[in-house]
């Protein structure tokens, strides 16, 4: 009765679609194009200073293994993670971690294990008191139930005065996420003194990576933690 009552559409385009997305407009939203960077993702048509590595990445170490974002920023895109982020539309993380699936499968690093454990980029207390969730948290779980792996909450988001990162520089960025991201103290891990060899870091958007070199630096630190590798929903600036 409440399906004919209020029945499911499309965010997009307001055709009939059971989890907020129409299987038209989920085929239309741009992926990343090839080629990518072999460690931070970024398309590297033209701009490739080795066969591996773009111009950013080369010659700099990384505390991941690599980043792969599923899709590139357009309206349509910014539109669904807008409202998946800020108006509760927690009906699309089925739909938006299904991208982050569907990358998974062309990503061999990935696909090659299945013994790999997800961890959400955290927010802060305030923003998870006044928002009511994580969309990060969201996505992973998500994607956890679509590629049966376990998600834990690893990692706490503190306070650093910065309300967002959204307008700070570059460098800005770097340091305000280096002060921003902690390990969080899991009781269950520490019984057993190990935590998960190889970790998928998830978040929703990545701009200039800061977030992850953060998060990932920290996870790192957590004895028996070999690799780390960072997925996102959207690449900013692709």
């Amino acid at each position: 009765m409440l399906s004919w009552l209020f029945p499911a559409t499309c965010e997009l385009c307001g055709e009939a679609a059971e989890q907020g997305l129409c299987e038209t407009c989920r085929r239309s939203l741009p992926r990343i194009p090839a080629p990518v960077c072999l460690h931070c993702g970024a398309p590297t048509a033209g701009q490739q200073t080795d066969a591996n590595r773009c111009a950013e990445c080369a010659g700099h170490t990384r505390p991941f293994v690599l980043a792969r974002q599923a899709l590139r920023q357009t309206d349509e895109v910014m539109q669904l993670v807008y409202n998946f982020k800020y108006h509760r539309a927690l009906y699309l993380s089925r739909a938006l971690a299904g991208f982050l699936d569907e990358l998974w499968e062309k990503t061999p690093q990935l696909a090659s294990r299945a013994d790999w454990v997800l961890v959400p980029v955290p927010v802060t207390r305030r923003k998870l008191y006044t928002r009511g969730y994580n969309q990060a948290g969201e996505l992973a779980r998500s994607l956890g139930k679509l590629r049966r792996l376990p998600v834990l909450d690893l990692l706490d988001r503190h306070e650093t005065g910065v309300i967002s990162q959204t307008r700070l520089s570059a460098r800005a960025r770097r340091l305000n996420a280096m002060r921003a991201y902690r390990t969080r103290r899991v009781r269950w891990w520490q019984r057993r003194r190990s935590y998960p060899a190889y970790i998928v870091l998830v978040d929703d958007v990545f701009t200039t990576g800061a977030t992850a070199r953060a998060c990932a630096t920290q996870l790192r630190k957590l004895p028996g933690v070999k690799e780390v590798v960072s997925l996102s929903l959207v690449r900013i600036g692709a």
